[in-house]
């Protein structure tokens, strides 16, 4: 994985955790329609991270190495914002 490649996972990571975190201030709010649209937005953003992983399988890279790196940056985030 390059540096750009990091950058936009670990930016994908934020940005799934601060969808999540949109859902549960839109629940507390009793805004189904907002915790939807977070939902939805999150759901996206983790088929992107899916898809950036298979594609780079399909380029070469090790699944397992790939997926090793993203949840790296993964639990990275979280700690960030615990």
């Amino acid at each position: 994985m390059n540096t750009l490649q990091t950058l936009v996972h670990r930016q994908r990571a934020h940005l799934i955790l601060a969808a999540g975190l949109g859902i549960e201030i839109c629940m507390a709010l009793r805004d189904r329609d907002g915790a939807q649209r977070h939902r939805a937005e999150m759901e996206g953003l983790i088929a992107a991270r899916d898809a950036a992983i298979q594609q780079a399988e399909e380029e070469g890279a090790c699944y397992f190495v790939e997926a090793g790196d993203v949840s790296r940056i993964q639990s990275e985030a979280q700690r960030a914002v615990s």
